[in-house]
């Protein structure tokens, strides 16, 4: 269980995927602080959700970024 749950995260959670997930993170933090905390809906005022759909939108976007960096690099 544990080699296969190393070989998950290694495979799916590289750099590229942090960086990726901080970003997405710091962009909905400064959207919550500029306009989301006035919000009258839920997802824009709380803080704690924002965030985690920044995260996840930070992740996929750079997942999409590598993804086809490496089926560029497999065509050549």
């Amino acid at each position: 269980m544990s080699d296969n749950w190393n070989k998950f995260v290694k495979k799916n959670l590289t750099k590229f995927h942090i960086i990726g997930m901080l970003l997405g993170w710091i962009m909905a933090f400064i959207y919550w602080y500029k306009a989301g905390h006035l919000s009258d809906n839920i997802l824009k005022n709380n803080l704690i959700l924002i965030s985690l759909w920044g995260i996840a939108l930070g992740y996929i976007s750079f997942d999409l970024i590598t993804a086809s960096k490496r089926r560029d690099k497999g065509d050549s």
